[in-house]
Order: structure tokens, then C-alpha cells, then sequence
């Protein structure tokens, strides 16, 4: 396992967020930045590689040995662009899955796709194994992205054998990959986020998310919080970033999911 940085470092990264500070650990860097929104500036940032208690999305664990993850929040603010409609808040998730994506396969690692809402997948010859998940939390001040990314695991070191890490996938992992690859993360999110703004229209930002997502044209299963499962076809998706799934129910063929859990299936 390589050492990371010290924390006087990650010189490309803060080249694109100046207003990054880097934890030698922290228990949840979502929890930290929306306790510190209030006096923060828009888009700034909390790092590490050391992250003790993170939280994944339906309040999963998210865990790692020091150096071994990268966690990172993002504030974007509200007051930074004006009036936000409420339907284009839930386009900061999708779109941060992508700047991950994007930021992955610029490092390297072959065959990423994007799994609804936002979870970033290798597909391996063994199937898909997530490599990254985001979580965002809405607050008073803005929308705090967070984001978990496996940097030098081993497969002995993965917490589910459904996972991977940029070693895994062949990336090269030297001294400077903690701050490389936080670096093109913030440089894709930064980008996207800057795009959100200036480009307000539900159809525009479908047309950046969904040429990401591995889950269009794919049989899925979705466990819903308090629904029953929905099985179909993932079609599209609608404009508030809800995923559409074709159903086999002749009165409501088609069903907008707004939050679930996503299998993709292996038949169509």
C-alpha cells in the first residue's frame, strides 16, 4: 500500500479547489462539511484518505484501511448561482457520478460505466464491481456532494467481494495518485457543476448523464423503500433525474423511481 501525501501537498489538486483542506483523518468528511457550510466558501472542499466512519447511500457503511480510499465532499452553494429550481438539485447527484466516471477513466482504468443514480462500476470478465459511490446531503447553505473512491486495495482488503479499486484495475498506483486522482474528480465536478449553472434545462443535462449509465437498455430489479420490486427495463430517464423502468404492469407501464436500490440483471 503507498503512503499518502502530506497533508502540505496535493499540489494538483489544490491548483483547481483553492479552498481544499486535506484531513490526516476524519470520521465522515459529509458530516464535517455540512457542520462547516455555513462559513464556507462555494465549492470547497474536505479530503482524506483516512475516513473512519463514512456512510454510503440507505446508510451503508463505507469503509477502508487508512490510505487505502479516497472520501471527498463538495459544497456547492445555493447562493452561488441565484433562485435554483428544486427539480435541478436532484441532477447534482447524477452528475457528480459522471464527473467520477470520468474522472476514473482518465486515470487509466478501462470499462467504466455509471449504475443509477451514482454508483461507478469496473466491468471486469467476473461482472460489474463498484469502484465508487456518491452521497449527497440538501442544507440550509447548498448541496454537499460526497464521494467514496477505492485507491490501492488489494482484493484481501475489499470490504465486499462485489467491489474493487484503481489497483485492481491496473492504474499505477505511485506516490501521487491520492492527489491525481482527487484532482480529476474536482476537475470534472468543478466543469459539470459550472455546466448545471449556466445550463438549466432538465433535456441538457439528461443528454451529459445519460450516455454514462450502464443501466439504459438493461433488465433491472429495484428495491424500493417501502414499495414492493419493481422488475422492467431501464428506459430513460425523466426530468428530474428519476429513472424510468418499463414493467410488465399493463396499468402502469411505465414507473418514474425517484430512490432504490439497482440490481442490473443478467437477462433481458
Amino acid at each position: 500500500m503507498t503512503e499518502s501525501l502530506p497533508v502540505v501537498a496535493m499540489p494538483l489538486s489544490r491548483a483547481i479547489c483553492p479552498s481544499l483542506e486535506w484531513r490526516e483523518q476524519s470520521a465522515s468528511t459529509n458530516t464535517e462539511l455540512v457542520a462547516n457550510a455555513p462559513q464556507l466558501p462555494d465549492l470547497a472542499v474536505i479530503a482524506t484518505d483516512n475516513q473512519t466512519a463514512g456512510r454510503g447511500r440507505l446508510d451503508r457503511v463505507w469503509s477502508a484501511a487508512p490510505g487505502a480510499a479516497l472520501a471527498v465532499s463538495v459544497l456547492v452553494r445555493h447562493d452561488a448561482s441565484g433562485n435554483v429550481e428544486p427539480r435541478l438539485l436532484g441532477w447534482l447527484p447524477l452528475l457528480a457520478g459522471v464527473a467520477m466516471t470520468r474522472a476514473v477513466r482518465s486515470l487509466g482504468a478501462d470499462s467504466i460505466g455509471l449504475k443509477w443514480p451514482n454508483d461507478v462500476l469496473a466491468v471486469t470478465s467476473e461482472g460489474e464491481r463498484k469502484l465508487s459511490g456518491i452521497l449527497t446531503e440538501l442544507t440550509t447553505d447548498g448541496v454537499v456532494i460526497g464521494a467514496g473512491l477505492n485507491l490501492t486495495m488489494s482484493h484481501a482488503d475489499l470490504p465486499v467481494p462485489t467491489a474493487t479499486s484503481l489497483a485492481l484495475m491496473g492504474v499505477p498506483t505511485d506516490a501521487a495518485l491520492t492527489d491525481r486522482a482527487l484532482a480529476a474528480y474536482l476537475r470534472e465536478l468543478t466543469a459539470l457543476v459550472a455546466q448545471w449553472r449556466a445550463t438549466p434545462q432538465t433535456r441538457a443535462l439528461a443528454a451529459i448523464v445519460e450516455p454514462e449509465l450502464h443501466t439504459l437498455g438493461r433488465a433491472v430489479r429495484i428495491d424500493r423503500p417501502g414499495l414492493p420490486v419493481l422488475l422492467g427495463t431501464a428506459v430513460g430517464l425523466d426530468d428530474d433525474g428519476r429513472l424510468l423502468v418499463r414493467s410488465a404492469d399493463a396499468i402502469d407501464p411505465v414507473i418514474a423511481v425517484a430512490a432504490g436500490d439497482v440490481t442490473h440483471l443478467r437477462y433481458e
